[in-house]
C-alpha cells in the first residue's frame, strides 16, 4: 500500500530542482517550495495512494471490513510513503551538487534505488504500528518479500515515469535561457553599436558648419572667429566627457550651451535662448544625446527660415518617476519647416535611440505650438537603467 514521493535531483543545479511528484498536477505548482509544504505534500500523496489500495482491497477482499482496509492501507502508504520522502532528503543533502553533475545513468539508478531501500524500513514500521506478528525473524515472510520486491519495482517506475520527462524538460529550459542570454547579449552589443552610429550621425554635420564659418570669419573678423573656436573646443570637451560615459543631464546641458553659444554667435541678434533645469537633476543618468539632436532641430527649422528673432526655451522637469525634457521654438512651427512625410534624420535617429534604450517605456510627442512655434517634449524612466523591453516592442506618440 505504498507511495512515492521525493525531493528528486535536478540536472543542472540542484538536487532539489524536479520538486515534489505531486507537482505534475498543475494546481501545486501554485505555491512555494519549503520543507513543510513537502511534507503536506507527501501527505496528500500518500492518501491518493491509500485510497487507490484500499479500492483494490475492498474489491478482492470482500471478507474484511471496509473500515480495517482502509486503516491499514492508509498507515502502509504513510509509513512507506514517508519513508521514501525522507531517503531522497536524505539523499540530496548527502549528494548534492554531486547528483545534480552525475551522468543520467546514475542518477536513474539515484531515483530507482531509493524507493527500493526506503520500501522495507516503511513496511517494517508500519507492522509494528499495527501490532502484526511475522513468520520470519525479520518480521517478513517470503510472500511479503516478494510482494515488496514487486511494489519496489512499481515504485521505481513511477519515479522514473515522474522525473525523467521532468529532468528533459529542465535541460531543454536552461538550454533555452542559455541562448536566450546569448541572444540578450548580442543585441545589447548590437544596441550599444548602433546607438554610437547613431550619435555619429548627429555631431559631423554641426561641426562642419562650424568650421566653415570660422573660415569665413578669419580674414574679416579674426576675434569673432577666435571666439567660435574656443566655445568649439568647449563643446567638444562637453562632448568627449559625454561619450567618456558621464551621462547625467548636467553633461548634457553643458553640451547644449556650449552648442548654444556658437550658434549665438553666427546668428547674433536673431537667437536668445534660455535653459530652465533645477540644479538637483543635474546628476540624472539619461541616455547620451538626447536634448542635442532637437536642439538642432530647432535652429535648423525654427530659427534658420525665419527672418525675425527666435527664441528657443529648453526645460526639465521630474513628475514621479519619470523625466520630462521638453525644447520649444518661437519659430515657423513643425508644420510648415517639416512635413510628416520627411522627417529629420536628428528626430529619426532619436526616435531609434529612445526606442534602443528604454523601449515602451519612453515617449516622444512633437507638436506645434500657438501662435506660432514647435515644442518636442521627451518622458524617459528614472527608476531603473535604461534598457530595451523584453518584447521588443517601441512605443512613441508624434502628434504634428
Amino acid at each position: 500500500m505504498p507511495e512515492t514521493t521525493s525531493s528528486a535531483a535536478s540536472p543542472e543545479c540542484s538536487a532539489n530542482a524536479n520538486g515534489h511528484p505531486l507537482e505534475f498536477i498543475p494546481f501545486f505548482r501554485r505555491f512555494r517550495r519549503s520543507f513543510a509544504r513537502d511534507i503536506l505534500y507527501t501527505a496528500i500523496w500518500n492518501t491518493l495512494f491509500a485510497i487507490l489500495f484500499f479500492a483494490l482491497g475492498a474489491l478482492f477482499d470482500t471478507h474484511a471490513p471496509l473500515s480495517r482496509i482502509l486503516g491499514n492501507t492508509f498507515i502502509f502508504a504513510q509509513c512507506i510513503g514517508f519513508a521514501i520522502h525522507f531517503g531522497f532528503f536524505a539523499g540530496d543533502r548527502l549528494l548534492g551538487a554531486r547528483l545534480a553533475r552525475a551522468s543520467k545513468s546514475l542518477r536513474t539508478l539515484y531515483f530507482a534505488a531509493i524507493p527500493v531501500v526506503c520500501v522495507f524500513p516503511g513496511y517494517l514500521f508500519a507492522l509494528r504500528l499495527l501490532g502484526w506478528d511475522q513468520s520470519s525473524a525479520w518480521g517478513i515472510s517470503p510472500r511479503d518479500l516478494l510482494s515488496l520486491l514487486l511494489l519496489a519495482l512499481v515504485i521505481t517506475g513511477l519515479m522514473l515515469a515522474i522525473f525523467i520527462p521532468r529532468e528533459r524538460a529542465a535541460r531543454a529550459e536552461a538550454a533555452i535561457a542559455n541562448e536566450q542570454a546569448r541572444v540578450a547579449g548580442a543585441e545589447k552589443e548590437a544596441t550599444t553599436a548602433r546607438m554610437k552610429l547613431l550619435e555619429a550621425q548627429v555631431e559631423p554635420h554641426f561641426l562642419y558648419n562650424t568650421l566653415a564659418h570660422v573660415v569665413s570669419l578669419i580674414d574679416h573678423e579674426p576675434s569673432n572667429a577666435k571666439g567660435m573656436i574656443e566655445r568649439l573646443i568647449v563643446l567638444l570637451r562637453a562632448s568627449a566627457s559625454s561619450a567618456a560615459g558621464r551621462g547625467t543631464l548636467g553633461a548634457q546641458v553643458a553640451l547644449l550651451r556650449a552648442y548654444l553659444d556658437i550658434v549665438e554667435l553666427r546668428m547674433g541678434a536673431r537667437l536668445t535662448w534660455r535653459i530652465d533645469m533645477p540644479a538637483s537633476l543635474a546628476d540624472i543618468e539619461v541616455s547620451p544625446m538626447l536634448l542635442q539632436p532637437i536642439v538642432e532641430n530647432a535652429v535648423k527649422h525654427g530659427l534658420e527660415p525665419s527672418v525675425a528673432g527666435v527664441e528657443i526655451t529648453i526645460a526639465a522637469r521630474r513628475e514621479g518617476s519619470i523625466l520630462v525634457l521638453s525644447v520649444a521654438d518661437t519659430g515657423r512651427g513643425f508644420r510648415a519647416t517639416m512635413p510628416r512625410a520627411t522627417p529629420g534624420i536628428g528626430l529619426a535617429n532619436l526616435r531609434a535611440r529612445l526606442a534602443a534604450a528604454y523601449g515602451d517605456a519612453a515617449s516622444l510627442m512633437v507638436e506645434d505650438v500657438l501662435p506660432h512655434g514647435s515644442r518636442v517634449t521627451i518622458a524617459v524612466p528614472l527608476a531603473s537603467e535604461p534598457g530595451p523591453d523584453k518584447h521588443g516592442q517601441r512605443a512613441f506618440a508624434a502628434v504634428s
